[in-house]
């Protein structure tokens, strides 16, 4: 079978990767509560960006410029064909074009494609990508990297960066 052929591996955080992935959501939240309200600024894909970021900090997909630039430029695809309408035809046809174009770029972030999506159901403005999925990237990037650097026990981010390596296996 083909499932016993995967390797899974069970990794446990520090509590305080928990605490920060709570804060910058939390944020996030809160903006989008702000009764000068532009668009959505706290959406699904950011979970899974936070995510990516802390358990899978050293793949490509994880490392700034595909989560900032990928991200903002999905987001950008999704808006830009929502100016031609919305419903699920048009979101199916923003995450191809994202799925297309992203990758050749050096920007493949699946999240992105999921920021493409995001406008065109939902029916965000279109200063989407600019006011809420680009400074999310960039806090949630540079946040991460600053505590990579200077909090002991912090998964190694970015990629390359000298902060010891999170151990994803259980010591017994």
């Amino acid at each position: 079978m083909w499932h016993h052929r995967l390797h899974y591996h069970r990794f446990q955080l520090p509590w305080f990767v928990y605490v920060w992935f709570f804060l910058i959501l939390g944020l996030f939240a809160a903006v989008d509560h702000l009764p000068w309200r532009v668009t959505a600024f706290l959406v699904p894909p950011f979970g899974a960006t936070l995510s990516l970021i802390v358990s899978l900090p050293q793949q490509h997909v994880s490392q700034p410029f595909p989560i900032i630039a990928g991200g903002t430029v999905g987001a950008g695809i999704g808006s830009l064909i929502a100016l031609w309408g919305h419903g699920p035809f048009l979101a199916a046809l923003a995450a191809l074009v994202a799925f297309v174009i992203l990758p050749p770029l050096g920007m493949y972030f699946p999240p992105a494609v999921a920021f493409a999506i995001f406008p065109v159901l939902i029916k965000t403005s279109p200063w989407f990508p600019f006011l809420s999925v680009f400074p999310f990237t960039v806090v949630a990037t540079g946040s991460s990297a600053l505590l990579s650097r200077y909090w002991k026990g912090w998964p190694s981010y970015p990629y390359g960066s000298h902060a010891e390596p999170l151990s994803t296996e259980k010591s017994l």
